[in-house]
């Protein structure tokens, strides 16, 4: 009942949430553009008839700024206006903004910024030798779709389903008086509670992961974007594990293709699975109640949440590890940006789900010596 329950919750969240992306969050269509530089330019019509009858000075001169504003954010809708209809013309203009950034950027010896420019550039010039045009966003299709989740999309739904899934694994065989049976089957304890993890692990994972690829597959082959995977993307592989040290990389810097970025959360969200999984059976061992499992769950996650942004400007090294437990904004740890967001060098993909899997292995161990 629970996995048909969660099934259709998961169905329904995708549906409205490609319906609600597609319709709002990228409408970024012609005839949306085109009425909007139409406002603007009866807008502009209008201040500058005020602009005429107005005597005072000042006034008149923030009439004068206010026009000037409003016709380079008409320009710049413009400029998408072309863009949209011929995505070359923006893969280049683009290529020679990178290539301009990194000649200002070997003029001024920032050789971190001057890697990232020279590889970006590179990549967007063998794409327009290859034909390939691509506007990343400007369309809402398969790739936006599966790329989306990594911005607390996807930890959402695991947290939402751990709950539905996860809350009651132990505690509900307290609760329909199953557990005395439990105990005297010729089985381990402790692998009693392993296979609930496991099984807990498995469905989340069929259910986000399995739900995110068919929708991928069903938008790609609607939008025709999958032939996309190999076009560039703006996140870029900044740093390396050797041993214990973490090194940055600045003559192998790498940007991540669309497919790359796809894998890479497919692995983060299953290491996030693994770690809320680990806590749901940790605190549905504790409780015999399923109704204190969730309580205590919701509780450690928003103590977390409120304690994250806290920690972002500690001095304290060992502090900043906080905000790398639960994750919910997947592209910061596979992107390196969580590195200069808490300002801690050597934060890492590596680390981050290091320290995650550790955590869901305490959990994991802990549940079991309780239930011992």
């Amino acid at each position: 009942r629970k996995f048909l329950f969660a099934l259709i919750i998961m169905i329904g969240f995708n549906l409205f949430y490609c319906w609600f992306a597609s319709k709002y969050a990228f409408n970024r269509n012609i005839k949306y553009t085109q009425s909007f530089i139409s406002d603007y330019e009866k807008k502009i019509k209008e201040l500058e008839q005020k602009t005429k009858k107005e005597k005072d000075e000042k006034i008149k001169n923030l009439y004068q700024q206010q026009i000037v504003e409003m016709r380079m954010v008409i320009e710049e809708q413009k400029l998408k206006l072309q863009y949209a209809t011929n995505p070359k013309k923006e893969i280049e203009a683009k290529a020679k903004y990178y290539k301009m950034m990194y000649e200002n950027a070997k003029k001024a010896g920032n050789y971190r910024d001057l890697e990232v420019y020279n590889v970006n550039y590179k990549i967007l010039s063998e794409n327009i030798k290859k034909k390939k045009f691509y506007n990343v966003g400007e369309q809402f299709d398969a790739w936006i779709y599966l790329i989306s989740q990594a911005d607390g999309v996807a930890f959402f739904m695991i947290i939402i389903l751990a709950l539905l899934i996860g809350s009651g694994i132990v505690s509900d065989e307290y609760k329909e008086r199953t557990i005395n049976l439990l105990k005297t089957m010729p089985v381990k304890r402790g692998k009693i509670i392993l296979v609930k993890f496991i099984a807990t692990v498995l469905t989340l994972s069929i259910l986000i992961i399995g739900i995110q690829i068919i929708f991928f597959i069903v938008l790609g082959i609607i939008t025709d974007s999958l032939k996309y995977y190999d076009v560039y993307y703006d996140w870029i592989s900044k740093y390396k594990a050797i041993g214990f040290k973490i090194y940055p990389i600045l003559n192998s810097s790498k940007i991540l293709t669309l497919f790359e970025c796809g894998l890479l959360l497919f692995l983060v969200e299953i290491v996030v699975i693994f770690v809320i999984c680990g806590a749901i059976v940790f605190f549905s061992t504790i409780f015999e109640n399923g109704a204190f499992a969730v309580v205590s769950f919701i509780t450690m996650i928003l103590c977390i949440s409120i304690l994250r942004q806290q920690m972002f400007v500690q001095r304290i090294s060992i502090l900043k590890l906080l905000p790398l437990i639960f994750p919910w904004n997947f592209e910061e740890v596979y992107s390196n940006s969580l590195a200069e967001k808490i300002q801690l060098s050597f934060v890492s993909p590596y680390i981050v789900i290091g320290l995650n899997l550790l955590l869901a292995v305490i959990f994991v161990l802990s549940s079991i010596k309780i239930f011992k």
